[in-house]
């Protein structure tokens, strides 16, 4: 087999497509590949003979980068993790190693920082009264990092966020008042444990709640 570089033409505002023909005996085949303006440049390419080398290169590349355009697209929709990205890619029919090399792209240009998309996830998280722990899971979930999850829990600490005071606005926005009857409780406790409140934060919560009746009432 024998191939050769055919053609360049433009393709959207920083792209080239190159033409190649492939020769085996008298049949031909022509082929189409689409990379970034700056690996044309890279790679010195000119119309003539093209390397099995360079064949595959161009190949590779333009799979990295149709994937990678699909990936900033996928980012339009909404903030996500490095390996929710990947797995998205990976979705719509990219092979996983081309995801991956897409996504590091993607954060290499900084179209992802996955520290600030875990920070805004962890912030709707807190706006929605879900507990730390939650939040928390909820980012694992998601694929973020360790690291990524442990900045976003530092950063709700740094911004004041009060969830104490969290627990409490949620129960009073479920319950008109705190329940007396045992089983009552123990479905009140269940019900804002799935938000991510400990049994203590639930228990001290209500005696928030009950004081501020007891205070009203006494007033």
């Amino acid at each position: 087999m024998r191939a050769e570089i055919v053609s360049f033409s433009a393709s959207g505002e920083d792209a080239i497509a190159v033409g190649v023909r492939l020769f085996e005996g008298e049949n031909s085949q022509n082929c189409r590949f689409v990379i970034p303006s700056a690996l044309y440049v890279k790679l010195g390419l000119c119309k003539g003979e093209c390397s099995c080398e360079l064949f595959d290169k161009l190949e590779h590349e333009s799979k990295v980068y149709e994937a990678y355009k699909r990936g900033i697209c996928v980012l339009g929709f909404g903030a996500c993790s490095q390996r929710m990205l990947v797995s998205k890619l990976i979705a719509k029919g990219y092979e996983r190693a081309i995801a991956r090399e897409a996504v590091c792209r993607i954060v290499k240009h900084g179209y992802l920082c996955e520290r600030d998309s875990a920070i805004r996830e962890a912030e709707r998280g807190a706006a929605k009264l879900w507990g730390a722990s939650r939040i928390r899971a909820g980012l694992c979930s998601k694929g973020y990092s360790a690291e990524a999850v442990d900045a976003a829990m530092f950063a709700l600490e740094d911004s004041g966020v009060d969830f104490e005071g969290n627990c409490v606005r949620l129960i009073e926005s479920r319950y008109k008042k705190i329940p007396t009857d045992r089983l009552e409780i123990q479905k009140l406790i269940a019900s804002v444990s799935r938000y991510g409140y400990s049994l203590g934060e639930i228990k001290a919560a209500c005696c928030v709640i009950a004081n501020k009746k007891k205070s009203i009432y006494e007033d």
